[in-house]
């Protein structure tokens, strides 16, 4: 059967074409490039670890409604992962000494070390992934990527 003739609806574009097709597929090579190169610099952490981590780095201490809220991860997530990063010695929390009621996270010593490779490991992903972009190129995917991330947060 030939199907070049075919008719495919109200959106005859391939695939390839499809924003969604194509940022699914760079999230699945992102997922990749994060198993062989950055996961392994510091003992399986996950890229939601990793988001926490670097939230809390640089705030310095911060309690768990601003951990979700910048790293864009729903109350219940986050408080997941700041319980799997304290039970790994990454962070400590205390009671805040303006609001007892609350807690404030801040890195423990090993989990400055492990950000600081997470961090040196994702930055050489980073790389990789937009290797096959120029300099210019780059700005602007990051550029388009924040106004359509923004546009949806605004709605």
């Amino acid at each position: 059967m030939d199907t070049s003739s075919r008719d495919t609806g109200a959106d005859p574009s391939p695939m390839e074409h499809r924003p969604g097709h194509l940022i699914r597929r760079a999230h699945q090579i992102h997922d990749a490039l994060w198993v062989s190169q950055v996961a392994q610099a510091s003992q399986d952490a996950t890229p939601t670890q990793f988001a926490v981590l670097s939230v809390v780095a640089h705030l310095g201490s911060c309690d768990q409604a601003t951990i979700a809220r910048s790293a864009s991860l729903d109350t219940s997530t986050a408080g997941s992962v700041i319980y799997r990063l304290t039970e790994r010695g990454w962070l400590r929390s205390e009671p805040s000494s303006a609001d007892r009621r609350r807690n404030v996270l801040q890195l423990t010593p090993e989990g400055e070390e492990v950000y600081l490779r997470l961090a040196a490991a994702a930055t050489a992903m980073t790389d990789q992934l937009q290797a096959p972009l120029e300099p210019a190129e780059r700005a602007e995917l990051i550029r388009l990527l924040r106004r359509l991330v923004a546009g949806h947060e605004r709605a």
